[in-house]
């Protein structure tokens, strides 16, 4: 169409031209005759050559503008085909392309892909809602682009904080912008769902490797893991099945310190999922302190044991069903033992020879109980961005009965964690003070006169006074205006509910760890105390009677 309107164009100056010569040469010509005093003849030689002259000026002109046609249509050819080109790369590619204006509506030059990812023609269609269905959503695309398009705002920046991928149907789609010009946005959409699954799948088979060797590696702290949540879900269940407002202050604060641990346990062991729901059962607990109304708890609990027994067949279906059946010997089954030892003390009483060697056969060495802690603090370390040294254990070569024991070294991974997130500082922040970029936390376990000692320590920013105080009043565990002792404060700390911290995460927030510490360690007839410098570090010491004292 646009080269017959250029012949058109053409044949009507070729006109104007020959009308304008036809004219041009009679008029000279008559001037000359007129002005110059020159001959008839030359009159009629000026009006005899006009023809001529009309001719090659009219070939001349036909001859260049039949090029200049020749190239424009080349040049459309040229475009057309390099249009086609490339719409036939961005088909090929899989990948669906489209332009939108200041307006948001999809332009109608778009690639093929769209077509079937939204199903069907969206000329005119509104990107934000072609894109999201969620309402927030499309209101922070539609912001965005309006900066964008006023010139409020360069390209990168508003792309940078746009939603990079959304769900259409069943796929998962990746959003990339790029600015065109001023008035036009070019949107590519790249269906990653097989990717993402992929990812996802990796992820999983990951998780499931640490799962199995931290499982492998701390056998026995597993089998206490098993053992404690068996024990957790039985008073889960006697607890689920009543009113939860009718559960007395004990029962909860109970609870929420076992359910405290058993998230810490399967955290360390990778229960990932069972910690998950362990934390999200401690929001539902904790909402029973807080509120009036009935708080059904039966759903949490049926979804916590459901995770953790996903997770322990996962183990029972990796490693055997032998490899589980042994976690409850030692050399012997744990019930030949018991059977063996009720029989003894039953007959021999008297014989404290016979009583003692078969009571060895139940014990364990102190440190093998807290084997688990090197690899928990430098977890704890990395999820929190601390840098800490490699955790020796010192001491502990000893033996002693795991039950009476167990409970105690559970609760005190509380007191690592606390340690590792409350008391290390940042790298940042201990190179200001002089310090290493790695921060020290030792563990030292020992027989003493008085029973056993663990020693629990950092050399971090030390206990904050002040902030102990400011909690401890606004909680109401000091009053009146005369300023609490040190070791006042220090005590506040293992009430239940207090936390200097913020935040709920993951490792610490609730003002559960150190209370539940506190009650095992006096389950088990034994004291903690601490010893704190600012800037220089803290450090806990619990004393638990030995259990060969009154044997």
């Amino acid at each position: 169409m646009q080269r017959h309107g250029i012949v058109h164009t053409s044949r009507f100056r070729r006109a104007v031209i020959g009308a304008l010569i036809g004219l041009v040469f009679p008029a000279v010509a008559f001037v000359a005759v007129a002005a110059l005093d020159v001959g008839t003849s030359f009159l009629i030689a000026m009006i005899a050559i006009a023809p001529v002259v009309l001719g090659v000026l009219s070939w001349l002109i036909g001859v260049h503008e039949d090029r200049l046609i020749a190239a424009t249509a080349e040049l459309e050819n040229r475009v057309d085909r390099r249009t086609r080109a490339i719409q036939s790369m961005l088909d090929v590619t899989g990948d669906g392309f489209l332009t939108i204006g200041a307006d948001l509506l999809v332009r109608p030059e778009y690639s093929r892909p769209c077509i079937d990812l939204f199903g069907g023609d969206i000329t005119g269609r509104s990107l934000p809602e072609l894109l999201f269905e969620d309402e927030r959503l499309r209101q922070e695309l539609t912001d965005g682009l309006h900066l964008l398009f006023d010139g409020k705002a360069r390209p990168e920046v508003i792309f940078d904080l746009l939603e990079k991928e959304t769900d259409v149907g069943d796929r998962t789609i990746e959003i990339t912008f790029r600015s065109i010009d001023p008035d036009t946005v070019m949107c590519a959409l790249s269906d990653v769902s097989e990717r993402r699954a992929l990812e996802a799948q990796m992820t999983d088979q990951g998780r499931r490797r640490d799962l199995i060797l931290r499982v492998v590696s701390n056998r026995k702290y597993f089998a206490s893991f098993v053992n404690e949540a068996g024990r957790l879900f039985e008073l889960l269940d006697a607890v689920s099945s009543h009113r939860s407002s009718a559960m007395p202050a004990e029962t909860v604060e109970h609870l929420a310190a076992e359910l405290h641990t058993l998230k810490g346990s399967a955290g360390f062991l990778g229960f990932v999922r069972t910690a998950t729901v362990a934390h999200d059962l401690e929001d539902r607990l904790n909402a029973v302190s807080v509120l009036d109304d009935d708080v059904d708890l039966s759903a949490e609990v049926f979804v916590l044991k459901r995770q953790f027994y996903e997770e322990y067949n996962t183990i029972e279906e990796t490693l055997g069903e032998q490899w589980m059946n042994d976690l409850a010997t030692i050399s012997v089954p744990h019930r030949t033992v018991a059977q063996l030892e009720r029989y003894v003390k039953t007959k021999y009483r008297n014989d404290r020879t016979l009583l003692g060697a078969i009571e060895q056969l139940r014990k364990v060495r102190f440190c093998d109980l807290f084997a688990r802690y090197p690899q928990l603090i430098a977890d704890v370390a990395e999820r929190k961005g601390r840098r800490v040294k490699p955790v020796e254990i010192v001491g502990g070569d000893f033996r002693v009965l795991p039950e009476r024991y167990e409970p105690v070294a559970s609760a005190i991974e509380h007191i690592a964690r606390n340690l590792v997130d409350h008391g290390i500082e940042s790298p940042s922040e201990r190179e200001l003070k002089g310090k290493e970029a790695e921060g020290a936390i030792r563990l030292e376990l020992s027989r003493t006169p008085d029973g056993v000692a663990i020693v629990l320590g950092d050399d971090g920013r030390g206990v904050s006074f002040v902030a102990v105080e400011a909690r401890a009043r606004e909680l109401g565990l000091i009053n009146g205006t005369q300023k609490p002792r040190k070791a006042d404060l220090l005590k506040t700390m293992f009430a239940p509910g207090f936390s200097t911290s913020e935040d709920v995460t993951m490792v610490s927030g609730r003002g559960i760890g150190l209370h539940a510490v506190q009650q095992a360690v006096a389950r088990a007839g034994g004291k903690i105390s601490v010893e704190t410098r600012i800037g220089r570090g803290t450090t806990f010491r619990v004393t638990i009677p030995d259990d060969r004292n009154g044997e």
